[in-house]
């Protein structure tokens, strides 16, 4: 039986060899990406089995990002390359982009492969590192899974505002059976300035695809509800369920809604309704907001129009992580 070390370079070679295969030919270019990733790239990067390459594209190349984000330029530069993920360099087989690269870093084609061989290690590394520290075990909810699609419906029409969500998420390892999501309501405009306290509370339920196993408080105003499964999830499989957040009749709230995703989501729609009896004087919709911005008044943008059923329906595709996306509105 190998000994820990051992299973480490293990693993470590069976990633440098996928990744080898990857980056010869078109790269991430190619087609029949299913056919040309392995096992460990599949785990790593959450890709399901009937993935097309459109998917996995998608896919691998968020994840290497994420794990390149603190290399020096050089070696992502030289991933990127390898790949034909940097612009202009879509060409079919790998030893015209190392010439490229080469000429980028002024050097010989034997450096550049040097270069690229050693920014993949520290790719490898990190990939390895990440799954070590518990995507791979699940130990962290936040974790081991990313959305495929949100669908938000809010509703401004109700004695009280009320929130659905809609999720389809995707499992990154097998065994996938708890999850943690968050919710915040921050205090209104105005609030903080004037002294008065806010005692910012959000009823929360299931409609149906999971049960809350636990509601944490984090703060004034920001809650996190650990969420059970009806099923542990296996690597790759899709699983949909849906929440309602409604906000009671004492507690108001501020004139925009935002979603700030903190782990990967593909697709966010999101439909608000409002009261026929009471319509804003203004919506607009804004995207990749910073945090901080979102805690100070909105500045209105372009003015959206309603449709016949008093509502506004806007899709992102790919909402950056971190930032705020939604819309705002003038009643």
């Amino acid at each position: 039986m190998a000994d820990g070390q051992d299973a480490t370079r293990d693993d470590k070679e069976a990633l440098l060899e996928e990744f080898a295969k990857l980056r010869h030919g078109w790269g991430l270019e190619a087609t029949n990406l299913r056919g040309r990733i392995g096992p460990q790239l599949r785990r790593l990067c959450g890709v399901r089995a009937d993935a097309g390459d459109r998917e996995i594209r998608r896919r691998v190349l968020t994840v290497l990002r994420e794990l390149s984000a603190a290399f020096p330029e050089h070696d992502r530069q030289a991933l990127a390359f390898a790949l034909a993920t940097a612009p202009g360099t879509q060409l079919p087989r790998l030893t015209e982009r190392v010439d490229m690269l080469a000429q980028r870093f002024s050097c010989a084609d034997r450096t550049a492969r040097r270069r690229i061989i050693r920014a993949f290690d520290r790719l490898a590394e990190e990939a390895l590192a990440r799954i070590a520290a518990g995507e791979e075990t699940g130990e962290d909810l936040d974790k081991g899974w990313y959305v495929s699609r949100l669908e938000s419906l809010l509703r401004l029409d109700c004695a009280t505002p009320e929130l659905i969500e809609r999720r389809t998420i995707v499992s990154r390892r097998d065994g996938l059976r708890r999850i943690a999501i968050r919710f915040s309501l921050p205090r209104p405009d105005g609030a903080q300035s004037t002294g008065t306290p806010v005692d910012a509370t959000v009823v929360a339920d299931v409609q149906q695809g999971a049960r809350i196993e636990s509601r944490e408080r984090e703060g004034e105003a920001h809650f996190r509800f650990v969420l059970t499964l009806p099923r542990p999830l296996r690597q790759g499989d899709q699983h949909t369920y849906t929440m309602v957040f409604r906000v009671p009749d004492s507690q108001p709230m501020r004139p925009h809604y935002a979603f700030v995703p903190l782990l990967p989501c593909d697709e966010f729609q999101l439909r608000v309704r409002f009261d026929p009896q009471h319509p804003p004087a203004a919506v607009w919709r804004f995207q990749r907001v910073p945090p901080r911005v979102l805690n100070d008044r909105m500045v209105p943008g372009e003015s959206l129009d309603l449709d016949e059923a008093g509502e506004v329906v806007l899709d992102f595709s790919r909402p950056e992580t971190g930032f705020g996306y939604g819309v705002g509105w003038v009643l």
